[in-house]
């Protein structure tokens, strides 16, 4: 039993590896497009600050999003803005080591705002 076990941390961690670095892969960096920033920031501005602030931090700790902010990001901000924000955080130098970790947990915010959004 303890052989079984084991065979399947070392399987869960070898799994998690791989699962990471083709994460990586799927993001790339956005190709340079005039006005790109311009759009990044009318994405931002979309929602209020405080929330902007609970949503990036969602993405990088344990912090819950209020449902005030999730019905900004749901309905004034927008999937193709929350993504493309999220790809360019994980693109800032600070940040790119933990891409692996905060694009899945932005899209578990999207989708835990979503059921929100459904719900009013």
């Amino acid at each position: 039993m303890a052989k079984f076990n084991i065979f399947i941390m070392v399987t869960l961690i070898l799994a998690s590896g791989v699962m990471a670095s083709l994460a990586q892969k799927k993001i790339r960096r956005p190709k340079h497009v005039p006005g790109y920033p311009l759009h990044l920031l009318h994405c931002a501005r979309r929602v209020e600050d405080e929330c902007g602030k609970e949503i990036f931090l969602g993405m990088f700790e344990r912090l819950p999003v209020s449902k005030k902010c999730c019905l900004q990001l749901i309905k004034k901000m927008g999937k193709t803005c929350h993504d493309d924000l999220d790809k360019a955080i994980v693109h800032l130098p600070k940040y790119s080591s933990r891409v692996s970790t905060a694009i899945p947990k932005g899209n578990r915010i999207w989708h835990k705002c979503a059921l929100v959004a459904r719900r009013t």
